[in-house]
């Protein structure tokens, strides 16, 4: 059998445009507020990196040409601002375990209304379909700048599968 890749190239394009979908539906944001894709302007605002492509867990074919495939597609959220207070700083250490709470489908309550994240967004790429979203830390502040401005972080994983013939 050929060597396979590691990472799932068409995944992790499905998954990048799901997943800023997914993310810039957050209850928690502002109406004037938008997640960036791999980008923060210098002067704040919020994006969401990839911290690699979708890679494969599990990879295997039967002897029929089924393939299933476990895939993980890790990220980052990062939150720039100037906060100058720690109630500035708390809020938005808040706001991002929040945002990972939601992703995690747990409810959440955002300006007194409770909010729960009820299914993820179908992916535009072949049979793939995300199974959960995970934290895989709390937020925290990740770099200071001598301008004022922080980098406050919470990174996850999204799996999913993938199946399909040969």
């Amino acid at each position: 059998m050929p060597a396979k890749t590691a990472v799932d190239i068409d995944g992790s394009e499905a998954v990048s445009a799901a997943l800023l979908e997914l993310l810039n539906r957050f209850p928690g944001l502002k109406p004037k507020d938008r997640i960036q894709f791999s980008t923060v302007p210098d002067d704040g605002g919020i994006g969401f990196f990839p911290t690699s492509g979708a890679v494969y867990l599990q990879n295997s074919e039967d002897i029929t040409g089924h393939v299933k495939q476990v895939c993980q597609y890790p990220f980052s959220v990062v939150y720039r601002a100037g906060a100058k207070t720690e109630i500035q700083r708390l809020r938005i250490k808040e706001f991002l375990d929040t945002l990972g709470k939601w992703l995690e489908r747990q409810p959440v309550t955002v300006n007194g209304d409770s909010h729960q994240l009820t299914e993820y967004p179908a992916l535009a790429s072949g049979n793939r379909e995300i199974q959960s979203i995970s934290r895989t830390n709390a937020a925290h502040l990740n770099a200071a700048y001598q301008d004022g401005m922080e980098d406050w972080v919470i990174s996850g994983a999204l799996n999913y599968r993938n199946e399909f013939d040969k």
